[in-house]
């Protein structure tokens, strides 16, 4: 069993919570990832430089060692508008988009050896900690989620899993403003579910 752990503290949840507090247009969102320190532009002029639909890697860290990143939806804004100010109401164009913060990764290998062989050296990563078990991960999912009521109170009622984009197999969801914020748990797809993945995802209410 091993965990691979981001630092989610004060710091982390403040910042996703100011995301869902923004207008959800391309550029306010792309200037919070920028102030963030979640993207460098290479050209101040042109501005940010965001794929979306993608993983976007997080700056400063290296490949198989400390690397960390988002997972995007669709870009906020409307096709019918290309401005970047846009905010859009249609559903259609509010559906897909987010932005998702992993924080947690989880394995439980019968051969470590031969996992990192396939995977990757992750049992070496500095960022993973090797005696870790399963219930230190719903523990770190636990504080992350208490970091969240202090910031935000109560969560909506339980309920299902609304989303066909995202796996989870739990969640705890929060309105603020005209987004929801969402503490989530499930299969990490970008392993093709190799890892149990949890994070917090910021995205448009429909």
């Amino acid at each position: 069993m091993a965990m691979q752990l981001l630092k989610a503290d004060d710091d982390f949840a403040d910042r996703m919570v100011a995301l869902a507090g923004l207008p959800w247009s391309r550029r306010a969102v792309e200037d919070a990832f920028v102030a963030n320190g979640w993207e460098i532009p290479e050209d101040e002029e042109e501005g940010p430089d965001i794929g979306w639909w993608e993983i976007q890697f997080l700056p400063g860290r290296e490949e198989d060692v400390d690397e960390w990143w988002l997972e995007l939806g669709g870009p906020p804004g409307c096709v019918d508008d290309g401005s970047p100010d846009a905010v859009c109401a249609h559903t259609g164009c509010r559906a897909g988009s987010y932005v998702l913060h992993p924080f947690a990764y989880f394995a439980d290998p019968e051969d470590p050896a031969e996992w990192d062989n396939e995977f990757g050296p992750w049992h070496s990563r500095p960022d993973v900690r090797g005696e870790a078990t399963a219930a230190d991960y719903d523990a770190e999912y636990l504080r992350v989620a208490a970091l969240l009521r202090e910031r935000l109170g109560e969560p909506e009622a339980a309920g299902p899993w609304p989303y066909e984009d995202i796996d989870a197999t739990r969640h705890v969801r929060w309105a603020r403003g005209d987004a929801y914020v969402i503490l989530l748990d499930g299969s990490d797809a970008t392993s093709y579910g190799a890892y149990r993945r949890a994070g917090v995802a910021v995205r448009p209410r429909r």
